[in-house]
């Protein structure tokens, strides 16, 4: 862990567009520290079995639908249309993600291949990308992500605070 750490610290950093919340540059991409712990233990420890089936996004892509979808087709012959998951819980509850451990979380029933994360193609652990294990990845138009994540922080944002840097909230358009 000591290790992940520094890593972190030695990777190039900036500030990006809010203050107070940096970004590091890891294998091609800015993220927070703890996406990049994350990263860095799933590539070190997890080990893909030839039946998962990764749902991949980047944030604010489309991954609620996503992981909706492949849900439904995956666990389509064990339930019927009353008896869903999803009539009762949101999909992200539905999937396990990849945990900080480098291990699958297990919120699911046993046997459920999928495994959902925001981890880039060329970023997850080679054990997946070498692996007959299934990848299927969505992207979105950047524009139309940043615009979505714009929306979500201003939901989430009290009028006083601003998850943008300058005058307020409004201040960032």
């Amino acid at each position: 862990m000591e290790n992940v750490k520094d890593t972190i610290a030695n990777l190039p950093k900036d500030d990006g567009w809010n203050a107070g919340y940096p970004l590091y540059h890891y294998q091609g991409f800015w993220c927070s520290p703890n996406f990049i712990e994350d990263i860095i233990l799933s590539q070190e420890g997890f080990k893909a079995e030839p039946t998962d089936i990764f749902v991949c996004s980047a944030p604010k892509s489309g991954s609620t639908w996503l992981k909706a979808l492949t849900f439904a087709i995956v666990t389509r012959t064990r339930y019927d249309t009353s008896t869903s998951p999803l009539l009762s819980k949101v999909s992200h509850d539905c999937i396990p993600t990849l945990s900080n451990s480098g291990k699958k979380l297990d919120i699911c029933e046993p046997g459920l291949p999928l495994i959902s994360t925001h981890t880039p193609y060329h970023a997850l652990p080679k054990s997946v990308l070498n692996s007959d294990c299934k990848v299927v990845y969505i992207c979105r138009e950047p524009k139309d992500a940043f615009v979505s994540l714009y929306h979500f922080l201003a939901k989430r944002a009290p009028n006083k605070e601003s998850p943008f840097p300058g005058e307020g909230f409004r201040s960032f358009l």
